[in-house]
């Protein structure tokens, strides 16, 4: 039996130091990372190319809420049949703890929701120039994913053709990202983010984010985010009282705060650490982005994980990079600073708890903002991602190979 990354064994079939040709058994946990050029696809091509009878397993609590993509999962890995199970499963049940999950909403102070007023002119001028050049629909609140998907087409057409309103519409559409992340800082993050990222604006090798910068009403908004610097975000003092209630509940209670942006881990980490009893540290990905947020070696991620469990530290703080094998048994509350739109994030944040006892989730949600259209799309695909399994799973799957393979959706607490 081989325990291994993919990587690994890519890369030894890639130099034929080893082969597949007799394994009889491949498991791909977390299958649903089996897209695209993921190293977990170029795995599956060798051995299905390589092996007679191949028979593969994929687990994942995360599949995905979009069709497509389980079915680029199901033929990577040639899957056949799918099996799904949750909590109340017979098969599952004497095996996970429940977990109490809440959210929790937070009114913005007036002094947050001016700034961001502000910022929301400027994007609103920017979006309705997209919709008069007929690139943008109108009567349907415009999202961040849409951008992205009209940058894609822009570019697409681009290289097609070298039209000058193309290049216009791509500085519009460049200018409303930016606008987006701009309010996402105010709204659910806290002014000193906004204020970091507004007064790098002038700074950028981007023509788009120069541009804006010089916009009174940007420079509006980056004065008053000036003016309101200590002035932390509602969120902050919550998650203080959060962590300190579950200390006083259990002293050797052990906490993971998730959040977003690597900016705001490290200011979570000085708000936690001015509680008593709190020892809050920080965990984050080997890049770094600039000498304000160095990243962190493998060597330092291996000790700081391993000073969390051993008590050390009480409180993780943490990216994405926390979300998926991250083995800590005995995490009793897992908080989320902020919501986020992925179904496959959030149930993979929500299972770092409840594995050996009754765990606790709590979802911070600023009022009225994107936290909010987060919450209720994360819950939407969770649920979209449900149905189409047992869609999928009635319906069947055709694959030429004489060997049944599989894809098990587990539910993680």
């Amino acid at each position: 039996m081989v325990f291994a990354t993919p990587e690994v064994i890519r890369n030894d079939v890639l130099e034929h130091r080893y082969t597949l040709a007799a394994v009889c058994l491949v498991v791909f946990d977390e299958a649903h990372r089996c897209v695209k050029e993921y190293a977990y696809s170029e795995v599956a091509e060798a051995y299905k190319r390589e092996a007679s009878n191949p028979l593969i397993l994929g687990l994942t609590a995360s599949p995905s809420a979009r069709k497509d993509r389980i079915l680029e999962i199901c033929g990577k890995l040639a899957i056949e049949n799918i099996e799904a199970r949750n909590e109340a499963d017979m098969d599952v049940a004497g095996y996970v703890k429940p977990v109490l999950l809440r959210w929790e909403r937070i009114a913005l102070p007036e002094s947050y929701r001016n700034v961001s007023q502000i910022l929301h002119g400027v994007l609103g001028e920017k979006v309705e120039k997209l919709r008069r050049m007929h690139l943008l629909p109108r009567n349907v609140t415009v999202t961040k994913r849409m951008l992205l998907d009209l940058g894609e087409a822009l570019h697409r057409r681009l290289a097609k053709r070298r039209a000058g309103y193309l290049f216009g519409a791509m500085l519009l559409q460049s200018q409303a990202i930016s606008l987006q992340h701009a309010i996402e800082l105010v709204e659910t993050q806290g002014i000193s983010s906004l204020t970091k990222y507004l007064s790098r604006l002038p700074e950028s090798k981007n023509r788009s984010s120069r541009t804006l910068a010089n916009d009174p009403r940007v420079i509006d908004a980056l004065e008053h985010s000036k003016s309101l610097v200590g002035v932390e975000h509602p969120k902050q003092a919550r998650l203080r009282e959060l962590v300190t209630e579950q200390l006083d509940a259990n002293a050797y209670s052990k906490l993971i705060v998730f959040t977003q942006f690597r900016g705001t881990v490290e200011t979570i980490v000085e708000n936690l650490n001015r509680a008593s009893r709190v020892s809050a540290v920080r965990f984050v990905g080997q890049a770094t982005r600039d000498p304000e947020d160095a990243g962190l070696k493998q060597s330092e991620q291996v000790r700081i994980l391993e000073e969390f469990r051993s008590g050390r530290f009480n409180v993780l703080v943490t990216t994405s990079i926390g979300e998926e094998d991250l083995h800590v048994p005995d995490v009793d509350h897992v908080i989320f600073y902020e919501a986020v739109p992925s179904e496959i994030r959030s149930i993979q944040r929500r299972g770092r708890t409840g594995r050996t006892s009754v765990g606790k989730v709590t979802v911070l949600m600023a009022e009225g903002t994107v936290d909010e259209a987060y919450y209720y799309s994360s819950r939407r695909k969770e649920q979209q991602m449900h149905h189409l399994l047992e869609t999928v799973k009635r319906r069947g799957l055709k694959s030429p190979r004489k060997r049944k393979t599989t894809l098990l959706d587990y539910t993680e607490p």
